[in-house]
């Protein structure tokens, strides 16, 4: 489209961007964090926890009724997966904190 539907408008100039190199690795990130991590630490975000999975046919799933019992892929000592927004940052223990389900963070961050 472009300015030949409006005869007589100005033309918009047109110039070369002049683009910053950016620092790499470790140096970078850590200048990120520090200058940002004021402004977002009350940010609220959400983890969800992967305790297993299940795999089944249709006609399995539509057989399934009240008090069926699903058996979940990972074993009862196998570490719970810790997600935030689909990304593993952490794996734990799962426990019991009164009333509620609780994890025991065990390991944090990229070798989780």
């Amino acid at each position: 489209m472009g300015n030949d539907s409006f005869p007589g408008a100005p033309r918009p100039s047109v110039r070369p961007v002049q683009l910053e190199d950016l620092q790499s690795g470790a140096e970078s990130m850590h200048a990120v964090a520090n200058g940002s991590l004021e402004l977002v630490q009350d940010v609220k975000v959400r983890l969800t926890m992967s305790v297993g999975g299940a795999q089944l046919s249709i006609g399995e799933l539509y057989a399934l009724k009240e008090g069926s019992v699903l058996k979940l892929d990972k074993a009862t000592n196998d570490p719970i997966d810790v997600f935030l927004d689909a990304k593993l940052v952490a794996r734990g223990e799962l426990m019991v904190s009164g009333d509620h389900f609780a994890i025991h963070i065990t390991q944090i961050g990229s070798t989780a």
